[in-house]
C-alpha cells in the first residue's frame, strides 16, 4: 500500500472513532441522569415519609390532650359547690385550650416544611402547657367540689348531733366530751371549706407561661401548694368523720344504758 492510500485509510479510522464518541457520551449521559432522578425521587420520598410521621405523632399527642380536656370539662360542668363563676372560668379556659390545639392541628396538618412542622410539635407543649397547668387546674377544681360536697354532708350530720347531745343533756347524761367532739367536727369542717377555696383561687388564676421560666416556676409552686391546702382539707374531712363517729358510739352507749336501767326497774324484775 502506498503512502496515500495509508493516509486514506488512517483519515477513515479517525473518522469513525470520532463518530461513536457522540453515542457514548449521550449513553453515559442517559445512565447519570437516571441516577440522579432515581436519587431524588428516593430522597423526595424520605422526606415525605418523615414529615408524614411527625404530622401522625403530633396529632396523636394534639387528640390525647383533647380527649383529656373534653373529659374534664364534663366533670367540671357537674360541680355543684363551686360558684358559678368558678366553674365558668375553668371551663372557658378548657375551651380555648381544645379550640386552639384544634388550630394547631389544622395548621401541623398543612405543613409542607419539615424545620415548620418541627416548630409547631414544639408549641404543642411549649406554648400550651396542657399537662403542666390546664389539666391540674381542672383538677384542682374537681377535687375543691368533692371536699366541698362530702364537707357539707358531715356538716348536715354535725346539726343532727347537736341536737342529739342536747337531748342526752337533757336526759341527765354528761355531754361534756361529745360537745368538745361535736366542737372539733364543726372546725374541721370550717377548715376544710376554708382551704379548698383557698386552693381553687391559688389554681384558677395562673395563665401559661409561654417559655417564661420564672413564671413557669411560679406557677408550678403555685399548683404545688393548692394540692398541698386539698390534701390538709381531706384530712380535716377525715377528721370530722371521726369526731362524728365517737359522738355516735357515745349516744348509742348513753341508749344502751338507758335500756339497761330500765329494763332493771321494770315490773317482775325486782
Amino acid at each position: 500500500m502506498n503512502l496515500t492510500n495509508k493516509l486514506i485509510a488512517a483519515l477513515s479510522g479517525s473518522v469513525l472513532l470520532f463518530a461513536a464518541v457522540p453515542a457514548f457520551a449521550q449513553g453515559v449521559g442517559a445512565t447519570l441522569n437516571a441516577s440522579a432522578s432515581g436519587a431524588s425521587t428516593s430522597v423526595s420520598a424520605h422526606a415525605d415519609a418523615r414529615i408524614t410521621n411527625a404530622k401522625n405523632r403530633a396529632d396523636q399527642e394534639i387528640d390525647r390532650r383533647t380527649t383529656m380536656l373534653n373529659d374534664l370539662s364534663t366533670k367540671v360542668q357537674a360541680m355543684t359547690k363551686l360558684s358559678a363563676q368558678e366553674v365558668s372560668a375553668i371551663t372557658s379556659a378548657i375551651s380555648t385550650q381544645v379550640s386552639d390545639l384544634a388550630s394547631l392541628k389544622a395548621k401541623i396538618d398543612a405543613e409542607t416544611s419539615f424545620t415548620a412542622l418541627r416548630t409547631d410539635s414544639k408549641s404543642i407543649v411549649s406554648s400550651y402547657r396542657v399537662f403542666i397547668l390546664v389539666i391540674p387546674q381542672a383538677r384542682i377544681e374537681i377535687a375543691a367540689d368533692k371536699i366541698q360536697t362530702a364537707a357539707a354532708s358531715i356538716a348536715t350530720l354535725a346539726g343532727k348531733l347537736q341536737a342529739r347531745i342536747s337531748d342526752a343533756q337533757t336526759a341527765g347524761h354528761n355531754t361534756t366530751a361529745l360537745s368538745a367532739s361535736l366542737t372539733d367536727m364543726n372546725a374541721k369542717i370550717a377548715d376544710a371549706n376554708t382551704q379548698t377555696s383557698s386552693a381553687v383561687h391559688e389554681a384558677a388564676n395562673l395563665t401559661p407561661d409561654n417559655g417564661d421560666q420564672a413564671k413557669m416556676q411560679a406557677n408550678n409552686a403555685a399548683i404545688k401548694d393548692a394540692r398541698t391546702k386539698l390534701q390538709a382539707a381531706m384530712k380535716d374531712v377525715q377528721a370530722a368523720r371521726q369526731d362524728a363517729h365517737a359522738i355516735v358510739k357515745e349516744l348509742l352507749s348513753f341508749d344502751a344504758s338507758a335500756n339497761a336501767s330500765a329494763s332493771s326497774t321494770a315490773p317482775g324484775r325486782q
